[in-house]
């Protein structure tokens, strides 16, 4: 049995084809050749050069992951006290302020380092979840 019509959501395999150029822009491997020019271009090893060339300091990195860490494991508590109905808004409160504080100083930490490094990436999301957790209790989205 020959199935000639093609119903919506089929392609016709006399259409698709290995070199064929697509009416609506250029095709994959044109793409990917121009990505990898501009990957191998003097101006992208310049920056990889000068990234490799000031590296950072050992201390600046442990410091971060160690706030990275300590701002976590407060928010872990922070959590565990909300789970806990005997806490009040001012028991919960000592929880805002270290997290206020571990905000500023992941803040601080991340402005140090280089944009592209991913040790920044980190301390901007830990500082995001810090800061949103916070601002929610201050702003009484916890209190019953």
């Amino acid at each position: 049995m020959k199935i000639s019509a093609i119903t919506p959501g089929q392609q016709d395999a006399s259409a698709t084809g290995k070199g064929s150029v697509s009416a609506t822009g250029s095709s994959f491997q044109d793409i990917l050749a121009q990505e990898l020019a501009v990957a191998k271009s003097p101006a992208t090893t310049a920056i990889a050069a000068a990234s490799a060339a000031a590296p950072i300091p050992a201390a600046l990195r442990l410091d971060g992951l160690t706030l990275t860490e300590d701002t976590i494991n407060t928010l872990e508590k922070f959590g565990a006290a909300l789970g806990n109905r005997s806490f009040s808004a001012q028991d919960l409160e000592p929880f805002a302020s270290a997290l206020e504080n571990d905000t500023a100083a992941l803040v601080s930490l991340k402005n140090q380092l280089p944009e592209s490094n991913p040790l920044s990436s980190l301390l901007e999301r830990v500082a995001t979840a810090s800061y949103v957790e916070a601002a929610k209790l201050r702003r009484g989205d916890y209190h019953a």
